[in-house]
């Protein structure tokens, strides 16, 4: 999807509930798009809805931009802790996985 952001402007400035109308269904596409799972899908409707509720708790937009850049900010850095745990859980199994095959001793072959 192409954004146009004259186009955007122009129906938020001629009509708010068009624009509203056409920017819930943009989000909802978008969410659609981006998701691979159902789990993701979720999580995606989640997080919106907290923008959402971000935006209609402040009466200035830049108060709104700020809060959701921070939480969105916020977002990244766990995803990206939790990509870095990962790779350390991954990292310290494959160290400690033994290099060769350990084989029983047998008493009852016992060498003279």
């Amino acid at each position: 999807m192409l954004f146009d952001f004259e186009e955007w402007a122009q129906l938020a400035k001629q009509d708010q509930a068009a624009f509203e109308k056409k920017r819930a269904a943009a989000i909802k596409q978008a969410i659609e798009d981006s998701a691979s799972s159902e789990r993701e899908r979720r999580m995606l409707n989640g997080l919106q809805f907290r923008v959402d509720m971000v935006r209609r708790k402040h009466k200035h937009a830049l108060g709104a931009c700020i809060e959701i850049s921070d939480m969105l900010m916020n977002q990244c850095y766990q995803l990206a802790n939790l990509d870095m745990e990962q790779i350390i859980r991954e990292t310290t199994a494959s160290e400690h996985k033994p290099r060769c095959q350990v084989l029983p001793f047998n008493k009852r072959h016992h060498h003279r």
